[in-house]
């Protein structure tokens, strides 16, 4: 790894510690994914540990493919619409995105066990199932808008921090980041300026799964499960900021602004940006990939038959991760009263990548259901150990540092799922369900949940199911990440996410 690109991943981390709820850090992002679903668990609010009998267990508890008497196929699109609300300096901006998409595709080969004639065909191993199937478990479109007249401070206070990097070298050599008598950087921009972020992402995580699953005896039902994973997440993020170039300091500290002898030749700084308008704009493109690997293990005990008792536990996953990205810097400066341009300074883009590995948290699942002649209710608790997570790099303190800032970061969180079933007709259901989902920083407010509502059309060995789910999140991003110890805070918006995603399941048994 060459020093540009260190100085570039140190940089990205040094962002996120410092924010820590900045756009929810990759690798959050893609720890927080939800257990493949076809479209009659997501309408029970995926509350499927105690639950057997749908293609869904393929990717959630493995356990349930015991239930299976028959085998099954089934396909499932999505519609997935996203809203953005954000608030800025007071000012609300709001952003969409949409689009169609394949969300799942399995198959269940029911391999029922030979059995001697005269046997008791309910006693023993019954059945060994085999699975397969590909699931979505994470979708990254969304756009992300927000802009208004930060007072507080502006790009080039982030900048005079020398630990930013590439974006200090750029703050000095553009004029935005000055040095006093006392060898002290300070910003040259100045409060009240006007601030726009504008961040597109796309892409999406999924897993293929081969899984197992047996039944004892109609009480005791096993199973397991290898899920192959991969990740394209691909950011486009551009900042722009129109501000004022001088601060009233630069008198007192002999700035190179007012004396060429304090550390630049170049006449701009003593006789053109002196007290100019600036338009700055930082364009941001990345593209990761990565591919990895987990195991599930489960199993459901039916202890009556209306009740059922679920344990399923997930590895981590570890990934190999890649990420290409360029960075390009630009400002221009105008004179304050004509408007005329002045001067114009940038750093050309440069492709560059890197390599790492990510390994998720691991996850525990527990559930109970109850199954009646007319439906079900059902209801799950998921622990998600978020500082469980790990990156390692080839660069040895810098791994020491994610460890240290993982830690400080985030903590372990409970999801809780409940949801339901109601047989109207032997041939239509109606479902309901709500998610919770914990709060997986230590010192940043994070809210999310989903409500969702479905109905079940069955035909003969043909089935069809449709479910709607809203699902909203709540969180503060920052365009730019000051340390905790700078005189002032770093730029908020808040930000209310809106998730309203449809999804069609079509399948048959044979």
């Amino acid at each position: 790894m060459n020093n540009k690109k260190l100085a570039t991943l140190c940089l990205f981390l040094f962002t996120a510690v410092a924010s820590r709820g900045q756009n929810l850090d990759e690798s959050l992002l893609f720890s927080q994914y939800e257990q493949g679903a076809t479209a009659r668990f997501k309408a029970m609010g995926n509350a499927q540990t105690a639950l057997g009998g749908d293609i869904s267990n393929i990717a959630g508890n493995p356990a349930g493919l015991g239930f299976f008497n028959n085998s099954d196929i089934s396909l499932s699109l999505d519609y997935f619409g996203d809203k953005n609300k954000a608030t800025y300096f007071g000012s609300q901006t709001e952003s969409t995105r949409d689009r169609f998409g394949l969300n799942q595709l399995g198959i269940v080969f029911n391999l029922p066990s030979m059995r001697a004639r005269g046997a008791n065909l309910d006693q023993g191993w019954l059945n060994f199932n085999v699975g397969l199937s590909y699931n979505k478990t994470n979708s990254f479109i969304s756009n992300l808008n927000y802009s208004g007249q930060n007072n507080e401070s502006s790009i080039a206070d982030y900048m005079a921090d020398p630990r930013t990097g590439v974006a200090h070298d750029f703050g000095w050599d553009a004029g935005l980041v000055d040095i006093g008598a006392d060898n002290l950087y300070f910003p040259m921009g100045v409060p009240d300026n006007t601030q726009r972020s504008f961040t597109q992402t796309k892409g999406s995580q999924s897993e293929t799964n081969l899984s197992f699953g047996a039944n004892y005896s109609n009480k005791l039902y096993l199973g397991a499960s290898v899920a192959f994973s991969s990740i394209d997440h691909r950011t486009y993020r551009r900042f722009e900021e129109d501000g004022y170039l001088f601060d009233d300091r630069v008198v007192d500290q002999g700035s190179r602004f007012l004396n060429p002898q304090q550390g630049s030749d170049d006449p701009r700084f003593y006789n053109e940006l002196l007290n100019s308008d600036y338009y700055y704009d930082d364009d941001y493109e990345g593209h990761t990939k990565g591919a990895g690997v987990n195991v599930k293990l489960g199993l459901i005990y039916r202890p009556t038959d209306i009740i059922r008792i679920g344990l399923s536990a997930t590895t981590p996953t570890w990934y190999n991760m890649s990420t290409d990205y360029s960075d390009y810097y630009g400002i221009t400066n105008f004179h304050p009263e004509t408007g005329a341009e002045i001067s114009w300074y940038e750093y050309e883009p440069e492709y560059s990548s890197y390599d790492y590995n990510l390994r998720t948290p691991y996850r525990v699942n527990g559930g109970i259901s109850a199954v009646f002649s007319k439906g079900l209710i059902s209801a799950d608790v998921e622990f998600v150990n978020y500082k469980s997570m790990k990156i390692t790099t080839d660069v040895a303190d810098l791994d020491m540092q994610y460890a240290e800032d993982i830690k400080n970061t985030y903590k372990g969180a409970v999801n809780l799922k409940v949801g339901g079933e109601y047989v109207v007709t032997p041939q239509f259901m109606i479902r309901a369900g709500y998610n919770h989902t914990g709060n997986p920083y230590e010192n940043v407010d994070y809210k999310a949940q989903s409500i969702t509502g479905g109905l079940g059309f069955r035909f003969g060995n043909y089935y069809v199911d449709a479910t709607y789910q809203n699902w909203r999140q709540e969180y503060d991003t920052t365009p730019y990440a000051l340390a905790a110890d700078y005189p002032v805070n770093s730029p908020i918006a808040s930000v209310k996410n809106t998730r309203n995603n449809v999804f069609l399941t079509i399948g048959a048994k044979f």
